[in-house]
């Protein structure tokens, strides 16, 4: 356990930039890292007593401020939960506890012949446990899933101390309640992860992919909707606009990027259609050693960046893809000039091409010049013009304290109500990292 101010400080932030100590001034009461669920089971009861909240922490990557203490709270670190408990070859899945990092469990799972392919920009520093609790995304998920979809089963330390465990290791279960998705982006508001079980995919036989350059933003993106028309069995991939290296050094450039995976005859049809598509769109192919190697960058691309000048940062949202530049047009007229937020030159269009098709709205701003409070502002008055779309402005980052104040935008009063309705049942006394989610 931590309680030094000085050890406390890393225990503070996370990469959205915020710090309680700095920002609010608020410190934790410590810091425990426990080892087994019956440890936080008794964390949690002895918190119950004092009325002391709970934030539970992972790898700290979280870019919404999710992990942020309050003042007076105990940080319950799952990093010395670490442990894989069980890799079952023969059935796909794998058990372990949530402090397991996600790059660890496929360098586990890889003499087995297996993979979580969970990739994200914060594939070194992440958990799954921290994945799991904010539904994380990951640039393989057409193929692969995200994280969420492969729970089938989880141990969690509910709000009044219990052990829940949500149901059996097997792949499918219909006689009871799927309690399991509950958990799942719930970011730690309704107990703490101690354990889980994941579905875990073949690893594949070759890798490899397509980079498509078109002359404009409007031919890549309706090649890329038709992609995702078509059901064409890429891994994932991503429509671009923007200013990239590896493509064509200091222009502006439009382009599809796939990944295909899969065994060799697989590979080579899945390519065959795919170019197809992509030619008759107009997209000129690029080498395949180049288009891999944009295809490996972005897979490990961080979602907003600090720069010593300026940084850059992002609202992924999901919603019909069709409404995505006008969506994104009227926030740079209305919103960006209002805070002093400005489009990111270097990567201004993204959206995600797959099942969980997602659209980034990309901005930067000078450090020092934008207040939290003003951040905040900016963001809300961006989530209520995707809503008028139709779509939510958390698509994949969960809410934590940037985005909580516009919870409700998001979510019509029926939903609002039930959701608060279940954070009283499984977090009674509202010790569960609060202030996280409802305002």
């Amino acid at each position: 356990m931590f309680t030094e101010r000085s050890d406390l400080i890393a225990y503070c932030s996370d990469y959205s930039r915020m710090s309680s100590c700095e920002d609010t001034g608020e410190w934790p009461l410590c810091a425990v890292l426990p080892e087994s669920a019956e440890e936080v089971s008794s964390i949690v009861k002895l918190a119950i007593g004092s009325k002391t909240a709970i934030v539970p922490r992972g790898g700290g990557s979280n870019s919404v401020g999710g992990v942020i203490p309050t003042e007076g709270c105990i940080v319950l670190s799952t990093s010395k939960m670490d442990k894989i408990l069980d890799i079952d070859a023969v059935n796909m899945m794998v058990t372990a506890q949530p402090g397991v990092n996600l790059k660890k469990m496929d360098d586990a799972l890889e003499p087995h012949g297996l993979i979580l392919a969970q990739e994200q920009g914060s594939y070194r520093v992440a958990n799954i446990g921290g994945a799991v609790s904010t539904n994380g995304f990951s640039v393989r998920h057409n193929r692969y899933r995200n994280i969420g979809d492969n729970v089938l089963s989880m141990e969690v330390v509910l709000g009044d101390g219990r052990i829940l465990r949500t149901g059996d290791k097997v792949c499918s279960n219909s006689s009871g309640y799927p309690l399991h998705k509950i958990f799942v982006g719930a970011e730690g508001t309704l107990g703490i992860i101690t354990e889980l079980t994941l579905r875990v995919m073949p690893k594949p036989e070759i890798e490899t992919a397509i980079v498509a350059v078109f002359d404009s933003w409007e031919e890549a993106e309706t090649t890329a909707m038709k992609m995702m028309q078509n059901g064409l069995g890429f891994s994932g991939g991503y429509c671009v606009r923007g200013v990239y290296p590896e493509l064509e050094a200091d222009e502006t450039i439009n382009a599809v990027v796939l990944g295909v995976e899969g065994n060799r005859e697989e590979v080579a049809a899945t390519k065959k259609a795919l170019t197809a598509v992509l030619e008759e769109g107009g997209g000129s192919l690029m080498p395949e050693e180049e288009s891999f190697a944009v295809w490996r960058q972005n897979r490990s691309m961080w979602c907003g960046t600090a720069r010593e000048d300026y940084a850059i940062d992002d609202l992924v949202a999901a919603m019909p893809l069709q409404h995505y530049d006008e969506a994104f047009a009227r926030m740079e007229r209305d919103v960006f000039p209002k805070y002093g937020l400005r489009t990111n030159a270097e990567d201004n269009r993204a959206m995600t091409v797959g099942s969980r098709a997602l659209a980034a709205f990309n901005f930067e701003y000078e450090e020092g010049k934008l207040t939290l409070a003003d951040k905040k502002k900016a963001l809300g008055e961006m989530m209520e013009i995707v809503k008028e779309y139709g779509g939510v402005s958390a698509g994949c980052h969960a809410v934590g304290l940037m985005l909580r104040d516009g919870f409700a935008i998001d979510h019509d009063p029926v939903r609002l109500a039930v959701m608060r309705e279940m954070k009283k049942l499984f977090d009674p006394h509202n010790i569960m990292n609060p202030g996280k989610k409802f305002v």
